[in-house]
Order: structure tokens, then C-alpha cells, then sequence
């Protein structure tokens, strides 16, 4: 027993160190892309990651909205164990409460936290690379 716990240990030490090292990847493509010159290129992995968002919640939606119960009544033949007789009702409820339109919400915002992540690094890219721009400026003016 000791064995397996130790096993799932190390696997999920092996996994986080590989979702972290894909992180890292990602934030360090996106400095990357917010260093070039064109403006366009940094911005393509936060709207990447706003539409995988939306596309999360506009999923929930759907499943939220396509909510039904089902009834019905069993007639078992108590020596045989065998159904005689079943009839069984699938009722769609569509009743949106305030609750769902809440989760909606919170969904929307946690689903875009890496779009604020990505949108402040580039940001901060963007900001170092005017200021190298205004340095050489300010270098050719003195000359």
C-alpha cells in the first residue's frame, strides 16, 4: 500500500513539473511575441485565450440550458424479478435562475485569467520596448 501511495506521489510530482514547464513556455513565448516590432503578434495568444474562454462558457451554457428530469413508474413481478410494465417521462426544464447566470459569470472571469496574465505581459513588453524606442531616440538627438 505504502508502494502505491509513493507511486502517486512521483507521478504527480512529475505532472505538475510538466504543467509548470509548459507554463513557463508560454509565458516566455509571449514575452517573446510582445517584443517584436509589429504590435499584432503579442496580442494572438490572449485572444486565443479570451475565445477558449468564451468557448468554455458559451459550452456551459448550452449544458445549462439543456437540463431535463426524467420520472416514471416500475411494475416488477416480485417472483420472476421481471419488469412488467414501465413508463418513463423526460421532461425538459428550462427554468434559468439567477444561480446559473452567476456561475456563468464567475466562469467567464476564471476562464480569462490567463488572458489578463498574457495581456499584462504583454503589456510590460510592449512598455520595455518604447522605452528602448525612446533611449534611441533620445541617443540620435545628442549625437
Amino acid at each position: 500500500m505504502a508502494k502505491l501511495d509513493t507511486m502517486a506521489i512521483v507521478v504527480t510530482a512529475i505532472n505538475l513539473c510538466l504543467w509548470l514547464a509548459i507554463l513557463v513556455g508560454f509565458v516566455a513565448l509571449q514575452v517573446w511575441l510582445s517584443r517584436r516590432k509589429a504590435w499584432w503578434p503579442g496580442l494572438v495568444m490572449p485572444v486565443l485565450s479570451f475565445l477558449m474562454a468564451l468557448l468554455i462558457v458559451v459550452g456551459n451554457f448550452v449544458f445549462l440550458s439543456q437540463s431535463s428530469t426524467v420520472s416514471g413508474t416500475r411494475v416488477v413481478d416480485e417472483q420472476t424479478g421481471a419488469v412488467v410494465y414501465q413508463v418513463q417521462q423526460v421532461q425538459q426544464a428550462h427554468d434559468w435562475t439567477v444561480g446559473d447566470t452567476a456561475q456563468l459569470g464567475v466562469l467567464l472571469l476564471v476562464g480569462n485569467i490567463p488572458t489578463i496574465v498574457l495581456l499584462g505581459v504583454y503589456y510590460v513588453g510592449r512598455e520595455k520596448l518604447r522605452r528602448e524606442n525612446l533611449l534611441k531616440k533620445m541617443n540620435i538627438q545628442d549625437l
